[in-house]
């Protein structure tokens, strides 16, 4: 034992007190014992100092065996009470095991008494731990007694293993309407439509939570009066400690208005659809159009201006002599818009075709591409002084020919726009940022005013005049577009006569820019 019991030794006869000491000790006990006499001094000692284990004669001059069982039965039944006696009747025996009496050893086999001290105290363990199970247990159940009653969200209810009900919370009263006195007792498929019951639902439901350990489904439900509820269902199998199914606990929702939710939103995804396909039907008769405008541009409206610029060269031609240097000024700048009409519109038709072309994506040298761009520039490089500052350029995923135009249109912008400096720096860099590789084209041009930067890439929006510097305004629409189609964006900063910085992005060919942790600069469209 791991502490000296306390026991009580009802006896009269000093002697076997010894014997009864030497026995327990021979069995390897470690005790203390109180031998007492009387009736008073018993019920002193149980009520003050309460025992392990009582040892009691059956008969005492002033105060019997049984007498003393009682007494203990009553104050302290949990103690193991073993009689020690002399002598003792089957009769007898019989009757002290039936009021309550743990064991009785006759005091002329007191050998035994060790034995029976430790099995009458194991059994007495065995009770404790059974009693506290039980305590627990009781309490478990009501505490989830009064968790389930209070929750009216929640049809929340018990079955036995045959699909009865045997508890039901108010949440459930709400939802299918029966009261408790109501429903107890009754199969839980009453709760299942007719044509739900006809196929064997309910019963499909618990065999599978008997197999799975649970069974989840969405379908309707049927209250008392009759009406249906979408409801969301999880039925799970209960069972003991020996594995034997014990019944089955049932939760229940009314989940009828997101039913009615996703039920509308399904409606007005078909009707978007429809939308999209009507919208789509448009688009596709709008290409069929902007087609059609493209070839009257190209064709029709090209032959006109032809025919103005040739016949206004003819006329000063012809005319030279009798013309005066103003009318050979009007007929002059009548030549050069038609030339730049002409330029407008081939820069359209290109614009066109770039943003309708299809793309070829492939593995792509920025730097090369850079090279190439330069290389076709060197006639604008021409009696130049210029200081190139060309970054290590990554590879990207694009297509080569698109990219390669989106690259010329920004280096010749930063030739054009540095042509008034003694000495251009124009700076071509890169560097990754999340999912994401930002180019850049810099240069310490005339820059422009950033409060007009938000029509710096709309087709023929210019922020110098055409006769300080050349252009259409469909280069940076140009660039937008290209860049725009390859998932990126674009975006410029400047300082008016300090330069200007133009910056594209393009996704980078080693990431995913939906990575976890991954960023996007802000700026750029």
């Amino acid at each position: 034992m791991n502490k000296d019991l306390k026991i009580l030794v009802l006896e009269d006869v000093d002697a076997d007190v010894v014997l009864i000491d030497h026995e327990l000790r021979r069995g390897g006990f470690s005790f203390q014992s109180k031998r007492v006499e009387t009736r008073d001094d018993f019920v002193h000692e149980i009520e003050s100092n309460p025992p392990d284990v009582i040892l009691s004669d059956h008969g005492l001059p002033s105060f019997d065996g049984f007498s003393a069982l009682s007494i203990a039965k009553d104050k302290c039944p949990d103690t193991p009470f073993i009689f020690v006696t002399g002598s003792m009747g089957e009769e007898v025996a019989i009757d002290s095991l039936r009021k309550g009496a743990t064991d009785y050893v006759l005091k002329a086999r007191l050998p035994n008494l060790a034995p029976a001290v430790r099995r009458a105290l194991d059994l007495a363990q065995e009770r404790a731990r059974r009693k506290q199970a039980e305590r627990d247990l009781r309490a478990s159940e009501e505490r989830f007694r009064m968790l389930v009653e209070d929750v009216d969200d929640y049809a929340i209810f018990m079955l036995d293993p045959h699909g009865r009900v045997i508890i039901w919370n108010v949440g459930a009263e709400r939802i299918y309407g029966y009261r408790s006195s109501e429903i107890i007792g009754k199969k839980f498929n009453r709760f299942y439509p007719p044509e739900d019951r006809a196929r064997g639902k309910p019963e499909q439901a618990l065999s599978e939570a008997v197999v799975e350990g649970s069974f989840r489904d969405e379908g309707w439900q049927l209250r008392k009066d009759g009406s249906r509820y979408w409801g969301v269902i999880v039925i799970t199998a209960l069972r003991d400690e020996k594995e034997t199914l014990s019944g089955f606990s049932v939760i229940t929702r009314d989940i009828s208005m997101r039913k009615e939710a996703d039920d509308e939103i399904r409606r007005l995804n078909a009707r978007l659809e429809q939308r999209v396909e009507e919208r789509t039907a448009e688009l596709q008769e709008a290409y069929r159009e902007m087609e059609a405008f493209s070839y009257s541009i190209s064709h029709d409206l090209r032959a006109p201006l032809i025919h103005i610029a040739g016949f206004a060269e003819l006329l000063t031609t012809d005319t030279e002599s009798v013309l005066d240097d103003k009318a050979r000024r009007y007929l002059q700048t009548i030549v050069n818009s038609t030339k730049r009409m002409a330029r407008m519109i081939d820069d359209l038709l290109a614009f066109s075709r770039t943003s309708r072309a299809e793309l070829h994506k492939v593995r792509v040298s920025m730097a090369e591409i850079v090279k190439e761009v330069m290389n076709d520039l060197q006639p604008e490089m021409k009696e130049r002084t210029i200081t190139w500052n060309i970054h290590e350029l990554p590879d990207v995923q694009g297509d080569p020919f698109l990219l390669r135009q989106a690259v010329f249109n920004l280096v010749a912008n930063a030739l054009k726009y540095t042509r008034k400096r003694a000495e251009a720096r124009i700076e071509i860099g890169a560097t990754p940022s999340g999912g994401e590789i930002l180019f850049f084209v810099r240069d310490n041009g005339v820059g422009f005013n950033m409060d007009y930067s938000s029509k710096l890439f709309g087709v023929f929006q210019r922020l110098h005049s055409s006769s300080e510097f050349e252009g259409t305004g469909i280069g940076l629409a140009n660039v937008r577009s290209i860049v725009k189609r390859h998932g990126g964006r674009t975006w410029a900063e400047a300082v008016v006569d300090q330069g200007a910085t133009f910056y594209f992005s393009l996704p980078d060919a080693k990431k995913t820019s939906d990575e976890p942790g991954s960023t996007r600069p802000a700026g750029g469209e």
